[in-house]
């Protein structure tokens, strides 16, 4: 399996999970990783730009890394 994998960012929940769609169509939250900051504004700062969510595939539980536009 993949270390890292890249993941369209859809959302944000209450909780400050990561809503996050798969390459399948599949969507899902993630935690984020203490050390990350992103919050409901910004996800909105652009809206005609898609945002990346890196995912921290070996965690027991999946987490956000960071988040930024592909590369």
């Amino acid at each position: 399996m993949a270390k890292e994998i890249k993941q369209l960012v859809v959302g944000i929940t209450r909780e400050g999970d990561i809503i996050v769609k798969s390459a399948r169509g599949r969507m899902y939250s993630v935690k984020k990783s203490a050390d990350l900051k992103f919050s409901c504004e910004d996800l909105f700062q652009d809206v005609e730009k898609d945002l990346f969510a890196t995912i921290d595939a070996e965690a027991q539980t999946w987490e956000c890394t960071s988040i930024g536009l592909e590369q």
